[in-house]
């Protein structure tokens, strides 16, 4: 019973970062699965209940990325680039970020989303951020964090419309921008 829940929650994720949560249906979850509406509707009522299932199943991501990468910054000196790496290889090219693409459905989705989708953009902010500071404590603020996080938001937008080649280099320039904040002394 677990594993057919699970199926419905990871196809829905990737409907919405293919097609947005206004535009994810229970009868394509139910014929992509090969199972009826309701069966569908037995494990999540409401589509609002799948939004939640969704947006839980995004916070728990963002929470292993966080502790995988702190884990190797810690044990490997690597730099916290690889919460970036471990977000960007869960997103394919014709994909966007899932929490970017709930983001443009904000005004229409349900009250609950919204308070789930505020507390994991703050979040997924502030572990990156946090990583950032672990990684270099005399960088005055978090701008740069930020900066690099949304730019690399941008570039998966583009990504999805452009081509792979386009991305890289947006990656590569992104990655070197970053590596040069890191090296320099209270982040100026």
């Amino acid at each position: 019973m677990a594993g057919k829940k699970d199926d419905i929650v990871s196809l829905a994720m990737r409907l919405i970062k293919t097609k947005g949560f206004l535009s994810l249906s229970y009868d394509d979850i139910s014929k992509d699965l090969g199972i009826t509406k309701a069966a569908v509707h037995y494990y999540f009522e409401k589509k609002e209940d799948l939004g939640i299932a969704v947006c839980e199943r995004i916070q728990t991501g963002l929470l292993e990325s966080y502790e995988h990468s702190l884990e190797q910054m810690i044990h490997n000196q690597e730099k916290p680039w690889s919460f970036i790496k471990n977000r960007i290889d869960k997103i394919m090219p014709n994909e966007i970020c899932p929490i970017s693409s709930l983001q443009s459905d904000y005004e229409d989705l349900p009250e609950s989303m919204k308070t789930i989708l505020e507390k994991i953009s703050k979040n997924e902010i502030e572990l990156w951020a946090a990583l950032v500071r672990q990684y270099n404590p005399d960088l005055d603020n978090d701008d740069i964090a930020r900066t690099i996080l949304l730019s690399v938001k941008g570039a998966l937008q583009y990504r999805r419309v452009l081509n792979d080649s386009s991305f890289e280099n947006m990656m590569s320039s992104i990655q070197a921008q970053f590596s040069k904040a890191l090296s320099t002394q209270g982040g100026n």
